[in-house]
């Protein structure tokens, strides 16, 4: 900008100057062309008051008076007849000189018009001033005095004077240009600060301030822009907090959130959205249409639905719809601004865990139901039988008596993994267990001596391998207990006679696992994903026989959760199965 106006001075300036260069050379010129023309009038009246007589016009005598006066007047003067013919010339031969009866300054005296006249004389070969006038004596009128003056001189004046005026001008241009450029600078710093001031502030350096202060238009400039610098920094502190704290809401908020325009292009997205439909996070889908992000024909529904009714209608849309693996509740609600429908917001509620849990709710209601009224009804028939006194046989009796014990035990073992079910299912009760340090190897031991009398039953071997340095575990002593009696008592069961249960405790890295396998009948590879479900049995006839209530192996998951631990299974079919755990080392 400086320089922009700097150049623009100098343009004027330079213009300027040579105006004034070409006045001055054309005043001074005209100015000497007036003094010229003086001169040479003079000398003609001179002249005139010298002829009195026709014969001195014709007269060679007054030639010498003549000379006189063009010598001291250092002017050519002629005189010149009526005719046209030169009479006389102080500097040439009259006899060699041509008619002049044409000459301009001849025709302007004969019109009695006393006129300078500038031209290029081809006798003397010099630019020369003329003035001529017809003279008239006693006798009447006689001739034309002419009186030129060589225009040389004045060339070389006008040449020097126009050199000095050139280098004056140009010392005057160079000043005047440093002065301007001073005084532009010092008019354009504060410009310029307010200019760097201002891409501060547009840079987000809201606590930027100007310190000058000039009693101008610039300074009032000034203090304005600190006046707004301050009620910025207020708004963008208020902004900044308010999108900061929204951010947080938004970043912690459990339920996916999408903010879409009215074309339906995504202008905000959560990153609960981002995990609950599977997007990547490195994936920018700001800017592009919602439905080219989610492509499901129920959801671009729902958001036709909603952008079709008019905007002065304030309502939401709630669905629920299936997308991917996973079961939304989806809310679009309008965003209202000014009473103008600016865009939609998107709610997505995960309820796939929820559905799950409901239909697990009911499966299990209807397993309970299931698996209670079966002991139950046994019960009570084996009961009214012997109430009628339809068994006389004692030992019909006692084995009625032995079958309703064991549907009681049952039944009492059902009520128990019920209600231990139900514990661990609900997460205020996991706070307040009790957990202590535990050496695993001692607890086993302890498990496989209680169960030694089942296994001999059918003749099988139980075997404990452990390292030397087996680490201790942080856990729940009566629920280890349990855990460990489920899986060997399983092993147990479906093992065959004169089999091997084998029980592997080690330490791997910070983690402690153990293996619990058999060589039994094994389970089914379409079985083994479903093996922790409440109620699923494998066999379910032989698994009624063994006495077992299909909860087993989902206490012993969940108890695996409640103490941030995990269990795999592997197992072939005739071959056996093994049960790992991995824990947390204490």
């Amino acid at each position: 900008m400086t320089r922009k106006i700097l150049m623009a001075v100098i343009t004027t300036l330079s213009i300027t100057v040579c105006l004034m260069g070409i006045f001055t050379f054309y005043n001074s010129r005209n100015l000497y062309y007036k003094v010229m023309e003086k001169d040479l009038t003079r000398s003609v009246d001179l002249v005139s008051k010298e002829i009195s007589s026709k014969d001195e016009f014709y007269s060679p005598d007054i030639a010498e008076s003549i000379k006189i006066i063009a010598n001291t007047t250092e002017q050519r003067i002629t005189l010149i007849d009526l005719t046209g013919e030169v009479v006389f010339d102080t500097e040439l031969n009259a006899s060699e000189l041509g008619n002049h009866l044409n000459r301009p300054e001849v025709q302007n005296a004969l019109k009695g018009v006393l006129k300078r006249e500038i031209r290029f004389s081809s006798s003397t070969a010099l630019d020369m001033m003329y003035i001529a006038k017809k003279i008239t004596i006693s006798g009447g009128e006689t001739g034309i005095i002419r009186s030129s003056i060589s225009l040389n001189l004045m060339k070389d004046i006008l040449n020097q004077s126009l050199e000095n005026v050139i280098g004056y001008l140009g010392v005057f241009l160079i000043l005047a240009a440093l002065l301007s450029r001073y005084i532009i600078k010092s008019l354009m710093t504060p410009i310029s600060d307010i200019a760097v001031f201002a891409k501060k502030i547009a840079g987000g350096n809201y606590k930027e301030r100007m310190t000058s202060f000039k009693k101008d238009e610039i300074g009032e400039l000034t203090r304005s822009l600190n006046n707004m610098a301050d009620s910025l920094e207020d708004s963008f502190c208020q902004l900044s907090d308010r999108n900061a704290e929204l951010e947080s809401i938004l970043k912690n908020i459990v339920n996916g959130i999408i903010a879409i325009d009215g074309k339906n292009n995504i202008k905000m997205i959560n990153k609960s959205a981002y995990k609950m439909l599977n997007i990547p996070e490195d994936r920018n889908v700001v800017n592009k249409n919602i439905i080219e992000v989610i492509r499901n024909h129920s959801l671009y529904e729902m958001v036709t639905e909603i952008t079709g009714y008019p905007e002065d209608s304030i309502l939401e849309n709630t669905r629920e719809l299936v997308i991917g693996e996973n079961i939304f509740r989806i809310t679009i609600s309008q965003i209202i601004d000014s009473h103008i429908v600016s865009g939609y917001i998107i709610v997505l509620q995960d309820i796939t865990q929820i559905r799950k849990l409901e239909s697990m709710r009911k499966d299990f209601v209807a397993n309970v139901s299931h698996e209670l009224k079966t002991p139950i009804t046994s019960i009570k028939g084996f009961i009214e039988t012997l109430k009628d006194g339809g068994v006389e046989d004692e030992e019909t009796r006692n084995r009625f008596y032995e079958i309703i014990s064991l549907e009681t035990d049952r039944l009492i073992k059902l009520v128990e993994d019920i209600l231990t079910m139900s514990f661990l299912d609900n997460e205020n009760n996991i706070g307040t267990m009790d957990k202590e340090k535990l050496n695993p190897v001692e607890e086993i031991r302890k498990v496989i001596y209680l169960l030694h009398k089942e296994a001999d039953k059918k003749h099988l071997g139980m075997e404990v391998h452990a390292e030397e340095t087996v680490p201790y575990i942080t856990f729940n002593r009566n629920y280890f207990k349990q855990m460990m009696m489920n899986l060997i008592s399983n092993a147990i069961k479906y093992s065959r006679e004169n089999g091997t249960v084998v029980v592997n405790i080690r330490k791997e890295n910070s983690k402690l696992i153990i293996e619990v396998s058999d060589n039994g009948i094994g389970i089914p590879e379409k079985d083994l994903f479903r093996i922790f479900e409440r109620f699923y049995r494998v066999d379910k006839g032989r698994a009624r026989e063994e006495g077992g209530t299909g909860l087993g192996l989902a206490i012993v998951k969940h108890i695996l959760q409640t103490h941030n631990g995990d269990i795999q299974v592997k197992s072939e079919v005739n071959k056996g199965t093994i049960f790992t755990i991995t824990l947390n080392a204490a």
